[in-house]
């Protein structure tokens, strides 16, 4: 009987050990966290916008459809835009 209850009295000290372990690691493994840097982000590039002026949309440079219209480089937001201004030049021609 002596055994049994030395044997309960291990299991129980055993499990109040593991708990109060766990919650150390817990407390411990957190403040670990949060002093680590966060992730660093790729930084965005900032691409400059140009206004289109067939449409007046602004349209980041680069994506936008460049073309020499009356002897200058411009920026259109769609072929078919860039197509208008180079027709709207050829008739005031």
């Amino acid at each position: 009987m002596r055994a049994i209850v030395f044997f309960v009295q291990l299991l129980l000290w055993l499990l109040i050990l593991r708990v109060v372990l766990r919650g150390l690691a817990r407390v411990f493994g957190a403040s670990a966290e949060r002093r680590q840097a966060p992730p660093a982000q790729a930084p965005r590039v900032m691409d400059d916008l140009v206004l289109d002026r067939v449409c007046q949309t602004y349209v980041p440079r680069s994506r936008a459809v460049v073309a020499h219209v009356a002897g200058r480089e411009q920026a259109f937001c769609s072929p078919a835009c860039r197509d208008k201004a180079l027709s709207a030049v050829a008739r005031a021609s």
